[in-house]
C-alpha cells in the first residue's frame, strides 16, 4: 500500500488547550509515526507518515475532533513524498521560529470538573490542593510571558517538576500529559495566611481558616490567577459595610462567588443560558435577577434588582467555597479607586492593608493582570458588559483584510486597547478609567504585551485614538506614534461604537447600517457632547441623521454627579409651573436643590456662564432619575441610569403614548423633544405608580429612537438597524429597540462578543483607522 507523509501548520488558538496530547493520542490510535511541536508564534506544526487511507483518515479526524476550547482558524496540509525517517509518534521541543502570525495563546481556562473533584477526594493525591490542574484548564493568558507555551515561558518556571509529577507529565496515557501548568503540594506554589501588615500566620490548612475568618466576618484579600480580590461574606452587612467605607465606594455592586448553582438559585433567577454561562469553562460574572426571596445582604448591589454572579474558577476559590458556611461570598477588585488591581504580594499589601483585615497570598507570579468578565444575558443574546478572563486574547474576527496593522487605545471610561493585525481584532484585558497615569501605563503594559503574544512589530503600526483631545489615551497616542515612526487617526467616538458592532456582525465591507448609538459622553464633530445619536455608518465614515435634543449642562459634569441639575436644567423653561417646581424641590438629601439653586442655574443658563451642551441618552436617564427621586447622587458611572431601570423592571408601561410625537425636523435633522418627553413624565407623579412612570419613560424614549432609525432605514434601502453605546446593556430599552425594528421586517443587530460601552470601542477604533 502507497505510504505519504503528510506537513501540516495549524494557527488559532492551539497552545495550551491539549492539543499536542489530542495529536499524540491519535497517531498512536491510528499508527502513524512523526512529530508534533508547538512554534514561537503559537502556531502548531506536526508531520506525519504512514499509509495513505491513514493519513488522510487522520487529517479529517483532527479537524472534527479536536479539544473543544481549540479554535483551528487556518490549516495548510502539504502531502509529501513518504521518507521513512520516523519509527515513532513523539512530542518535539518547540520550535522558536515566527514563521507566521494569526495564532494566540488562549484564556484562562477554569478548573475542570475532573480536577476540581480530585481537589475534594481525601484519597486524591491532588486532595485540598489549591493548584491542581490538566492539560485542559488552569491559568494561560495570565501566567504565559511569550509564546510559545512551555513551561519555561510561563510564571511556572520556578516551579521544577518532583518525579511524580514529571512521570505524570511523560505518560502519554495520563490526562496531564504535557500539562504545562502540572504541579502538586510536593513541588508546586503554596498559600499562605497573611495579617494585614504582611505578617505570615502559620496555618497546616490556610484557606480552610480563611473561610473561617470570611465566615466571622473578617474582610480577606485574596490572590487568585489574575490579581488581587477583596472578599468578605455576603450575608453580613458589617464586613460590606467596612468595605464600602474603606474603598469609598457607597454603592457600586459588588460581585459574589457561590460553591455552586444550587446555591446560586437560592437568591436569584438563572435561566438556561445563564447556567450554562456559569458552569462553561470561561466563568465570567453572570449578572442575574434577584429572586423576591434574596438571602443575601442589600449592600451586594444596593438597589438594583440584579447580582453579578460567579462560580469557582480556580482552586483557590473551590476551596474557599467549600469551607465556607456561607451561600456566597463577595469577590471584588482588589484596588485603590482610580488605580490597577493589585497583582504582587507586595503590591497587594501595600495597596490594601487599610481595606482588608488578612490576606490569602500565594508565591507563583501573575503575567498578566486579568480582572473578571460580566456577561449580561439581554433577551437571548449573551452580552459583554466586560470583556477579560476566559475571553482574552481571543481574537474578533472581521469582515475583510486589513493592510495594516492598526493598535487602537480606547477612550478614557471603561478602556478596553486592540490590536488590528489582518482580519483578526486582539483586544486587551480591561484596564479601567484611564484618567491617571498608573493606568495609562497599565493600558502600554498591556498592549506590548498582546503585540508579542500576537507576534507582530509595532513599528509602523498605525494608533487609533478617540477624537476627544483632553483625553490621556490622545496623549498617549502622540508618543507611542513617535516611538513607533507611525502616524494617528482620531475617531469619532460613537462611529467607533457603530463599527464595532457592524465588525463584531460580519456586515460586509461595502455596507452600511443604521446604528442608534446611546451611552453618555462622546466628543461630537462639532465640538458638543454627543450621546444619543443615529447615524447611518459604514467602516469609513457616517453620516448623523437624527439625535436627542440638545440640553444644557450648567457647570458641565457637575451634572453627572447631581442629576438633578440635569433635571432642571432641561426643564428650566417650565419652572414657573409650580407641579413642575415643587417636584423638583421636594427632594431632599444631597444632590437637592432649592430655590436660590434653581435661580443660580437658570441664570447660568440665560448668560451661558459654564455652560455645556449635550444630547446623551445618559444624561437623560439621569435626569429622569433624579426628577422621580430614585438618585440625586451618583457615586459610580452609570448608577441613576441602572437605579430607573431597577425600577422600572417591575412596571408597566403605558403602550399607548405616542412616541412619534417627540419627534421635530431641526433642518436636516431629526431629534427627539426630551424635555417635552421628562415633563410629560414628571407630571403624572402621584397619579401612576412610580415603576409604572419609569418603564413608560423608558419605553418612549427607547421607540422615539427606534423610530427615527427606523424610518431612516426604510428611506434609504438599508437592511440592518443596530444599538451601540452604554445604554445598549439596559434591558428593556434593547428589547423595544429590536421589537420596534423587527416589526418593520428589518435586522436588528446588538453586540455579543464585545461590550457595547467604552469597553468595545478599540475595536471599531481600529477598523476605522485601517479604512484611512
Amino acid at each position: 500500500m502507497e505510504k505519504i507523509a503528510a506537513k501540516l501548520r495549524f494557527r488559532g488558538i492551539v497552545q495550551g488547550v491539549g492539543f499536542r496530547p489530542f495529536l499524540h493520542n491519535l497517531a498512536s490510535r491510528h499508527g502513524v509515526v512523526g512529530y508534533v511541536r508547538n512554534l514561537g508564534d503559537a502556531g502548531v506544526e506536526l508531520c506525519i507518515e504512514g499509509d495513505r487511507p491513514t493519513v488522510e483518515t487522520f487529517v479529517h479526524e483532527l479537524r472534527t475532533r479536536a479539544p473543544p476550547i481549540c479554535q483551528i482558524t487556518d490549516l495548510h496540509v502539504a502531502f509529501e513524498k513518504y521518507s521513512g525517517r520516523f519509527h515513532e509518534f513523539a512530542i518535539y521541543p518547540s520550535d522558536l521560529q515566527r514563521s507566521f502570525s494569526g495564532s494566540i495563546i488562549p484564556p484562562d481556562i477554569a478548573i475542570c470538573d475532573r480536577c476540581a473533584s480530585e481537589v475534594l477526594d481525601a484519597t486524591s493525591r491532588w486532595y485540598l490542593y489549591p493548584f491542581t490542574c490538566c492539560a485542559s484548564c488552569g491559568p494561560r493568558f495570565s501566567a504565559v510571558m511569550e509564546p510559545p507555551y512551555d513551561r519555561d515561558h510561563t510564571n511556572m518556571n520556578s516551579f521544577p517538576m518532583c518525579r511524580t509529577c514529571l512521570r505524570e507529565y511523560q505518560n502519554p496515557d495520563d490526562r496531564r500529559f504535557h500539562a504545562q501548568g502540572i504541579c502538586c503540594s510536593s513541588c508546586g506554589p503554596r498559600v499562605t495566611l497573611y495579617d494585614r501588615t504582611g505578617k505570615p500566620i502559620e496555618e497546616d490548612n490556610p484557606l480552610e481558616e480563611a473561610a473561617r475568618l470570611l465566615n466571622e466576618g473578617a474582610i480577606l484579600g485574596v490572590k487568585g490567577i489574575g490579581g488581587i480580590h477583596v472578599s468578605a461574606s455576603a450575608i453580613c452587612d458589617d464586613p460590606l459595610r467596612r468595605i464600602r467605607t474603606r474603598k469609598a465606594k457607597p454603592f457600586q455592586p459588588f460581585a459574589v462567588m457561590s460553591r455552586d448553582l444550587a446555591e446560586v438559585r437560592k437568591f436569584a433567577f438563572v435561566s438556561d443560558l445563564e447556567a450554562r454561562l456559569l458552569e462553561g469553562w470561561r466563568r465570567p460574572i453572570v449578572a442575574l435577577r434577584k429572586l423576591e426571596g434574596y438571602r443575601l445582604s442589600e449592600l451586594v448591589s444596593p438597589n438594583l434588582n440584579t447580582v453579578g454572579v460567579m462560580l469557582p474558577y480556580t482552586g483557590i476559590h473551590l476551596l474557599l467555597a467549600h469551607f465556607s458556611k456561607d451561600p456566597a461570598l463577595v469577590m471584588t477588585s482588589g484596588n485603590i479607586s482610580g488605580l490597577p488591581m493589585a497583582v504582587s504580594n507586595d503590591e497587594g499589601i501595600r495597596q490594601l492593608s487599610d481595606i482588608v483585615d488578612y490576606f490569602v497570598l500565594h508565591d507563583r507570579e501573575i503575567t498578566a493582570r486579568c480582572d473578571d468578565s460580566v456577561v449580561r444575558v439581554l433577551g437571548q443574546v449573551p452580552t459583554m458588559i466586560r470583556r477579560s478572563r476566559g475571553y482574552v486574547p481571543v481574537p474578533v474576527e472581521v469582515p475583510f483584510v486589513s493592510q495594516a496593522d492598526v493598535v487602537g487605545l480606547g477612550a478614557e471610561l471603561r478602556s478596553v486597547g486592540s490590536v488590528l493585525h489582518g482580519s483578526q481584532c486582539y483586544l486587551t484585558q480591561h484596564i479601567g478609567d484611564v484618567d491617571r497615569l498608573e493606568a495609562m501605563g497599565f493600558l502600554k503594559d498591556a498592549l506590548e504585551h498582546l503585540i508579542q503574544l500576537v507576534g507582530i512589530s509595532h513599528q509602523g503600526a498605525v494608533v487609533a485614538h478617540d477624537a476627544h483631545p483632553g483625553y490621556l489615551s490622545s496623549r498617549l497616542a502622540k508618543d507611542l506614534s513617535h516611538a513607533w515612526k507611525s502616524r494617528t487617526v482620531a475617531v469619532q467616538h460613537h462611529h467607533a461604537h457603530a463599527v464595532s458592532l457592524m465588525a463584531e456582525n460580519s456586515v460586509p465591507v461595502e455596507q452600511s447600517i443604521v446604528a442608534i448609538a446611546a451611552d453618555g459622553i462622546g466628543f461630537g464633530l462639532d465640538g458638543k457632547i454627543w450621546g444619543g445619536e443615529i447615524l447611518v455608518t459604514s467602516y469609513k465614515g457616517f453620516e448623523r441623521i437624527g439625535h436627542l435634543a440638545e440640553q444644557p449642562m450648567p457647570g458641565g459634569d457637575v451634572c453627572t454627579r447631581f442629576p438633578l441639575r440635569m433635571c432642571a436644567a432641561m426643564l428650566a423653561e417650565h419652572l414657573d409651573d409650580n407641579r413642575v417646581r415643587s417636584t423638583i424641590l421636594s427632594h431632599q438629601g444631597i444632590g437637592a436643590l432649592n430655590e436660590q439653586d434653581l435661580l443660580r442655574l437658570t441664570t447660568q443658563i440665560e448668560n451661558h456662564l459654564a455652560l455645556s451642551w449635550t444630547s446623551s441618552t445618559g444624561r437623560v436617564l439621569d435626569a429622569m432619575a433624579a426628577g422621580v427621586g430614585i438618585c440625586l447622587h451618583r457615586t459610580y458611572e452609570g448608577e441613576p441610569a441602572m437605579m430607573l431601570e431597577a425600577v422600572a423592571q417591575n412596571g408597566q408601561p403605558e403602550t399607548h403614548c405616542s412616541s412619534s410625537d417627540l419627534i421635530v425636523q431641526r433642518g436636516e435633522l431629526l431629534t427627539v423633544d426630551t424635555t417635552k418627553l421628562l415633563l410629560e413624565t414628571l407630571l403624572a407623579i402621584g397619579r401612576v405608580p412610580l415603576p409604572d412612570i419609569c418603564a413608560t419613560f423608558q419605553g418612549r424614549l427607547s421607540r422615539a429612537l427606534a423610530y427615527i432609525a427606523t424610518e431612516v432605514a426604510r428611506s434609504r434601502n438599508i437592511r440592518r438597524v443596530g444599538v451601540t453605546g452604554g445604554v445598549a446593556v439596559n434591558l428593556s430599552m434593547v428589547e423595544t429597540i429590536r421589537k420596534c425594528v423587527e416589526e418593520q421586517g428589518l435586522t436588528f443587530l446588538q453586540h455579543k462578543s464585545v461590550p457595547p460601552g467604552d469597553g468595545g470601542l478599540s475595536l471599531g477604533q481600529a477598523i476605522v483607522a485601517s479604512q484611512v
